[in-house]
Order: structure tokens, then C-alpha cells, then sequence
């Protein structure tokens, strides 16, 4: 699959991007704010975004992840280091969004991803 990682932070990019690479998928681009990841997203229509719910910039990964999912039509996995109840309710997550913990595990990571494109075959 074809992945970009969206993510403010240089050592946890750092750790997302070993991940992703273990787990066999090739990163096409990395970016820090939501307006370049969607940018990016309409440049490169990867499979998967991976978007860091604290990124840099005016438009937080809430926003740019709810815009690449509706309007660009490309799954996105949620990273944070909430628990997704709170998300779901604090920051209006969709229901069925895909979140995933801080620090990701390689084996959380594929289990999510799994789930996403599960989601999106039904779709």
C-alpha cells in the first residue's frame, strides 16, 4: 500500500515510518500540517493516510482527516494518545473512525489497517 504519514512530531515520524516500512508498505510522502496532508493527499491519491491528531498549522488532523475521508474519498487511521471515547465525544470524531494509540505497535498498526481497508471494501 501506498501510505502517507501526517505527523508533527520527528521522533514519533520517525517510529510511524519504521512501522509502516516493517510492515511492507511504502511510504509516499510525510507531512507536519492538515493543509498540506490534504494537498498532498489530492496530489499523490495514496491508499492511506495516517494522520497525528495534533498537527502544526491552523487546521488540526481532525479537520484534515474528516476532509481526506469525505471529500477525497481515501481512508485515514487516527493516531493520538486518547482513548477514541473520548475523541468520539470531545473532538466529533465519525463513529466508526479508525483511531490508534500512542506509541503505535507494529501489531496495532496491522490490525488497524486491516480495518480500515475492511471498512472501505464494504463501502
Amino acid at each position: 500500500m501506498q501510505i502517507i504519514i501526517a505527523e508533527s512530531k520527528a521522533n514519533t515520524l520517525l517510529e510511524l515510518e519504521q512501522t509502516v516500512s516493517n510492515l511492507g508498505h511504502q511510504i509516499v510522502g510525510t507531512v507536519s500540517t492538515g493543509d498540506t496532508a490534504i494537498k498532498l493527499t489530492k496530489q499523490l491519491n495514496p491508499d492511506l493516510v495516517l494522520v497525528d491528531l495534533d498537527l502544526k498549522g491552523e487546521m488540526k488532523g481532525v479537520d484534515a482527516g474528516k476532509t481526506i475521508t469525505e471529500d477525497l474519498n481515501v481512508p485515514v487511521i487516527f493516531i493520538t494518545v486518547f482513548t477514541k471515547n473520548c475523541l468520539t465525544k470531545s473532538l466529533q470524531l465519525p463513529e466508526d473512525a479508525v483511531t490508534i494509540s500512542q506509541p503505535v505497535k507494529q501489531d496495532h498498526l496491522k490490525f488497524a489497517i486491516s480495518n480500515v481497508m475492511d471498512k472501505k471494501m464494504r463501502n
